[in-house]
């Protein structure tokens, strides 16, 4: 016990001198008032983060030289991940900044939220930063987590089979659980720091982590369960869609109470603290935003333009006047063939003077068309829809945002935007290694739709994995397994949530669902084939 104190201090001082190294390197990257409240609370943060760091590698270190089994598997199973994606990361360094990532990085220099992407975005990129100086360091500091987390499914998967298994699986099996991560629009996200990569890994694990409690049958201490709790306030907080994970993960805990893994008055507790952090997260980033029903606006342009064009000028006459000081109802009605930011920008009126009230005047104008014509709000949805979910075409929204941060290096001085110039010229290391060979690998797994005849192009269809995960889900539901159909089931629900809200054809707001049907299709064959191998096995020793 005394050695163990003793050595918790020394990870803590490590972790004290490590801040004060940061008040020079911070000096590489941010341009920061150090008399602000901002500037204590990242610091107090990074401490924490630090202590994190040291301490977890200390006890790397210690369970390797024990040779614990799950640590090994970890290490094993995460490397090569880990090997492949640094690489990916070389060929594209910095990574794949896009013109949100590039406003968030600027405003990290001075330890400002951007309350548009949410404020826990901002906060990654500046704790990242703070251990690494320099625009490619936040993408390194994520690949590194996303290979963690590979390895952590890896090395559970792995694990839970050979306790379930007379003899041990070959290993070769499991490396089934790679393809998901492998394919294009995996790689390419995960070299984006955008929220929706940062929120999609951590909602995964999170889901997963119960799911792993669960089958192992084993009590979950309270420092797990802190972690756990964590994890669900990023979960829900981090995206706004994501609101419902306050209801869906207290299903999942029901089931680990059931199991008796959990006191109840524990789980009680770490609901509690889930909804007070979510909440708090969400009041916070709205009185950032100042009017946070401009955010709401944005989800509901694209609806409200095609219920108007449809409305009827006498009739809904009351309506149209609710929804007219938000959005031009003449223009809505005369630019009906125009479609995307171009009729947003067209039909959104100038916020200036208006108020939260006016906004739910609006909503419920809205609301009463919606209510009258359901096909329209229908017709425009599945529209919205159809055009995300064919991502594999040459237009589609996702890939023209890969496809111009190439032109991040390529556009001419003169015509840059202030966060491409702040972003090139007062980074350390923003350019790449090999300019060419960057804007050919980009290209080629998002744009080229005849790379590799199409093969890649294919990858970046959504409804597959959609079909896989419904699929998966009815196995589930049939079989009776429960806990693993909610968990599921929560990973789906986001397709409804954005089909209904979706502001524009972006892949990455279905990512999540998207890399949970190939997941659960991967997870499938290898239990499939592991569960052969089992009969097989106990056929054996009964003969």
């Amino acid at each position: 016990m005394e050695r163990s104190r003793k050595r918790l201090g020394l990870e803590a001082t490590a972790a004290l001198l490590w801040c004060v190294l940061t008040l020079a390197t911070d000096q590489l990257f941010f341009r920061y008032d150090w008399k602000t409240p901002y500037f204590f609370v990242y610091k107090a943060l990074f401490v924490l983060l630090a202590f994190a760091v040291v301490h977890g590698a200390v006890t790397l270190v210690r369970k390797v030289r024990q040779k614990d089994a799950f640590a090994l598997r970890w290490l094993q199973w995460m490397l090569p991940y880990l090997v492949l994606t640094l690489v990916v990361l070389v060929i594209v360094w910095p990574g794949c900044w896009g013109s949100d990532d590039l406003e968030v990085l600027q405003l990290a220099r001075t330890l400002e939220p951007s309350s548009w992407q949410h404020f826990l975005t901002s906060a990654a990129f500046i704790l990242c930063l703070m251990f690494i100086p320099l625009p490619g360091g936040v993408v390194l500091i994520q690949t590194l987590l996303i290979a963690g987390v590979v390895g952590c499914f890896l090395a559970v998967a792995e694990t839970l089979a050979r306790e379930r298994m007379p003899k041990p699986p070959a290993r070769g099996w499991f490396a089934i659980l790679y393809i998901p991560f492998l394919l294009p629009p995996v790689i390419l996200h995960d070299m984006q720091p955008f929220r929706s990569t940062w929120s999609t890994w951590t909602e995964l694990f999170t889901v997963f982590l119960l799911v792993w409690w669960y089958l192992r049958g084993q009590a979950i201490t309270k420092k797990q369960l802190a972690v756990f709790t964590l994890l669900g306030v990023l979960t829900a907080a981090w995206r706004s869609e994501n609101i419902y994970y306050l209801a869906a993960l207290p299903v999942l805990l029901a089931f680990l109470v059931g199991k008796k893994l959990v006191r109840p008055a524990v789980a009680v507790v770490s609901m509690v603290g889930m909804v007070v952090g979510t909440l708090a997260c969400s009041a916070y980033n709205n009185s950032l935003l100042g009017d946070a029903w401009l955010y709401q606006r944005v989800a509901l342009c694209y609806q409200t333009a095609a219920l108007v064009q449809d409305a009827d000028q006498e009739e809904d006459a009351e309506a149209l006047a609710m929804i007219d000081p938000i959005f031009d109802v003449q223009a809505c009605r005369e630019l009906s063939t125009l479609h995307g930011p171009e009729l947003r920008n067209a039909i959104t009126r100038n916020a200036d003077g208006l108020t939260q009230a006016d906004w739910e005047t609006c909503k419920k104008g809205i609301v009463r068309l919606a209510l009258k014509y359901p096909g329209s709000l229908l017709r425009e949805r599945l529209g919205v829809f159809l055009n995300t979910v064919e991502q594999h075409r040459t237009e589609s929204n996702q890939k023209l945002v890969f496809a111009v941060t190439v032109l991040v290096y390529t556009d001419p001085p003169e015509s840059m935007r202030e966060i491409q110039k702040d972003f090139l010229y007062t980074s350390i290391g923003p350019y790449p290694l090999n300019q060419q060979l960057r804007e050919d690998f980009i290209m080629s797994l998002s744009y080229r739709t005849e790379f590799l005849g199409g093969v890649l192009a294919v990858t970046w269809l959504m409804l597959p994995s959609f079909a896989l995960l419904a699929a998966a889900i009815l196995v589930l539901l049939v079989r009776r397994k429960w806990m693993l159909f909610f968990a599921a089931g929560a990973l789906a629900a986001r397709i409804p949530l954005v089909f209904l809200t979706a502001p524009d054809t972006y892949f990455m707001y279905y990512l999540t669902p998207y890399m949970a049907g190939y997941m659960l299709a991967a997870a499938g064959l290898l239990y499939a084939v592991l569960l052969y191998k089992k009969k097989k096995q106990e056929r054996g020793i009964a003969s």
